[in-house]
Parts: C-alpha cells; sequence; structure tokens
C-alpha cells in the first residue's frame, strides 16, 4: 500500500488533471444535481441551494486537478500515500454522519430533509471520497518538486481553491438555506408544499423565497 492510489477509487487520479477535475465535478455538484432533478424533482440553483456545493465543491475539483498535475506520473507517497487517503476518507465519513446527525438535533432539518436523496449522497459519498481526492492529490501536489515560478504558482493555488472553499462553508453557516426538501421515500417525492416551518432551513426558505418560488422550483413532473 505504500506509494502507490487505492484501488479503484484512486484511478482518476491516474489519468491526467483533466480526468481528475471531470470525477469530482461528476460527484459534486454534478451527483447532487442529478438526484435533485431526477428524484426530488427540482433544479438546484443559488436561491435556496449551498453555495459551498454549486461554487465552493467546484473549487476543489481545481485543487484535485492541480495536484494531480503536480504529481505527474509519480504515484502518492508518504503523507499522500494510500493509509493517509484512507485515513483522510474515513475520517471526512465520521465528520459527515456527526454533522448529520448535530443538524438533526439542532433543528437545522427535520427528518424528512435529513433522508433527501441529495443529503444521504452528500453526506456518505461526497465527504469520503472528495477526502480521499483531495488529500492525496493535494497534499501529493505540494509535496511535488519543483522551483519554477508555475510549481510555486500550482502549489499557492492549491492552497487558494481549499482555502476559498473554506471561506464559502462558512459563509453558508450564517446564511441557512433549503438544502434539501423534506422528502417521502414511499413516493419517490418530496412532500408536497407548502412545507411547516419546522427546522431553520425550512424557515428559511419561507422568509426567502416563498413556497415554490425561486431557481429551485419544482420542474413539474409528477
Amino acid at each position: 500500500m505504500s506509494g502507490r492510489f487505492l484501488p479503484w477509487l484512486g484511478v482518476p487520479l491516474q489519468h491526467g488533471p483533466w480526468i481528475a477535475a471531470l470525477a469530482v465535478l461528476a460527484v459534486t455538484p454534478g451527483g447532487l444535481w442529478l438526484l435533485a432533478l431526477l428524484l426530488e424533482r427540482r433544479l438546484m440553483g443559488f436561491r435556496t441551494g449551498f453555495v459551498a456545493v454549486l461554487l465552493g465543491d467546484p473549487l476543489l475539483a481545481v485543487a484535485v486537478a492541480l495536484g494531480v498535475w503536480r504529481m505527474g506520473t509519480a504515484a502518492p507517497g508518504g503523507p499522500a500515500g494510500p493509509w493517509w487517503g484512507i485515513a483522510s476518507g474515513g475520517l471526512w465519513l465520521c465528520f459527515g454522519l456527526v454533522q448529520w446527525w448535530a443538524e438533526l438535533r439542532a433543528g437545522f432539518f427535520t427528518r424528512q430533509q435529513a433522508l433527501a436523496p441529495t443529503k444521504i449522497w452528500h453526506q456518505l459519498v461526497v465527504y469520503p471520497l472528495l477526502g480521499y481526492w483531495l488529500w492525496t492529490a493535494g497534499v501529493g501536489g505540494l509535496r511535488a518538486p519543483g522551483a519554477h515560478v508555475s510549481d510555486a504558482a500550482g502549489r499557492v493555488l492549491i492552497v487558494v481553491c481549499v482555502a476559498g472553499w473554506a471561506l464559502i462553508n462558512g459563509y453558508d453557516r450564517r446564511r441557512p438555506k433549503l438544502g434539501h426538501p423534506p422528502y417521502d421515500w414511499r413516493r419517490l417525492r418530496p412532500f408536497p408544499q407548502p412545507w411547516p416551518a419546522s427546522s431553520r432551513s425550512l424557515r428559511a426558505y419561507r422568509t426567502g423565497t416563498g413556497a415554490g418560488s425561486g431557481a429551485d422550483e419544482p420542474t413539474g413532473r409528477r
């Protein structure tokens, strides 16, 4: 396990920066957007969606791509090696589970929101996958040798992208959004509106957008 990528999970990092970036974007916001469209019957947008997903996660895709570009053909080793990557992905998975429980307990989401398809995907897929990819590519890219201006710029941009993502997350924490609609798994669709203002995010939705308005409007399919 020393000095190589994880089987399967590390494949997107072995085929160049463009494939790595596309893999991240396919998981988020791509996977979230697709689940929202097909299962939650809505279009994700900035009015009711988290900026950290729609803008912050693409910054992480850039950071991963830059890290892969800087590593070149070298396999990750040392702090960027597979055991560290597994630890990072595992810690982010644990963080996602704890965050899930804390948001429910604090009333940020209702139980029906916490079990929405996009929420499940975000906590159980996005966190661990990005945890591994970002650690392996980011740390690997920062540690890759090179003293040219392009090498220094690549390192700086990796840090800037991750810092930008962190700042956007802080912005989201102070400005709650709907995030995930109350979901009815028996009918494979959100519960019909108007939704009761029984969580902080639902109250923000009612006061900020009004039921059924905004960029995350239902698509009209039944």
